[in-house]
């Protein structure tokens, strides 16, 4: 049964049901929803992909996933100009989701407050940030946003761990007892674009071990230097990926590179931040209306928030955004 029929059955079935009964029905319903997302949750072999290369990266960084060869700056305009150096703790979230943060602060490893006048880490709440996508939003990402990438190029901007290209990938990981089929997408070719030595260094190093080398390419260059490869992009991924990195001159020069460059109709942006506040915070004024679309992606996240996340408050997906060129 397809996805159009199954709606129009269950349509039909809740108007079968008596007056008296909906209630209770319907809470039978959540109830075993719910279990079966669960059980297909468990059924993801992805995630245990995903977990073993979160495993290896974690052993390779320190637990602020943040490298001495990276020069890290504190945003002086719009909603992350509060992340100041002293108060600000950078957790990836691709590596650590709240529940492991939970877990090394009560190891010790980590603190959630601060003292205001000592930086004692005891009283106010210290300011999270990450730099890479959560799983959810990798799963988001590719499958119901991008759930099609057969022959089609993604490239991420500021790959850094490479926590997305390892979401597009499919890999087939054969182990001695299980082959695990690991399918997020059939994209042709992936390619990071990282400028940070160590972690282009790291992210090679999972490319190889997982055995992605064929469709997955790390690049140690600026953004600047791949005119060509963004021209020929089919989906390209910008996940916070300026702002902390570099002063507000040069973002305004990357995007408007990126203006006169992304052109390919139909490529696809995916986001975090939208556009809008992104180009409104370095204060730069381009004509969006003539070169993207908004993608409406609201019915794709409420049903990821419903397979991922318990509810809507918990879920980070509404940070991600979608365009296409036209």
């Amino acid at each position: 049964m397809e996805m159009e029929q199954a709606c129009e059955t269950f349509k039909q079935l809740m108007s079968s049901v008596s007056k008296g009964c909906l209630l209770e029905f319907l809470l039978w319903t959540k109830e075993n929803v719910n279990a079966y997302l669960e059980e297909q949750e468990k059924a993801d072999n992805t995630s245990v992909l995903l977990d073993a290369i979160r495993e290896d990266i974690r052993e390779a960084l320190p637990v602020e996933a943040t490298t001495s060869t990276e020069n890290i700056l504190q945003p002086i305009t719009g909603a992350n100009s509060d992340c100041e150096a002293g108060t600000t703790i950078h957790v990836d979230a691709f590596l650590y989701n709240d529940d492991a943060v939970d877990g090394l602060v009560e190891q010790g490893q980590m603190s959630r407050n601060y003292c205001a006048n000592c930086l004692s880490r005891n009283v106010k709440p210290l300011t999270f940030i990450t730099h890479s996508a959560s799983v959810p939003q990798i799963k988001y990402m590719f499958q119901f946003l991008l759930s099609d990438l057969r022959g089609k190029t993604v490239v991420d901007v500021g790959s850094r761990t490479g926590a997305v290209l390892y979401g597009v990938m499919t890999v087939i990981i054969v182990t001695h007892t299980l082959t695990h089929a690991f399918l997020y997408s059939e994209a042709q070719c992936i390619y990071g674009i990282e400028i940070d030595t160590t972690f282009c260094q790291l992210q090679q190093g999972i490319v190889e071990k997982y055995n992605m080398m064929e469709r997955v390419k790390v690049l140690h260059s600026d953004v600047l230097n791949q005119r060509d490869l963004l021209q020929t992009a089919d989906v390209l991924i910008l996940n916070n990926v300026f702002e902390f990195f570099m002063p507000a001159e040069l973002q305004k020069r990357i995007w408007q590179f990126l203006y006169e460059t992304v052109r390919k109709k139909g490529t696809v942006l995916i986001t975090v931040p939208s556009i809008e506040e992104t180009l409104s915070n370095v204060d730069i004024s381009l004509d969006l209306l003539s070169w993207l679309s908004p993608v409406d992606t609201d019915t794709a996240r409420k049903q990821a928030v419903i397979r991922y996340f318990s509810d809507e408050e918990s879920s980070d997906l509404d940070e991600i955004f979608m365009y296409k060129v036209i």
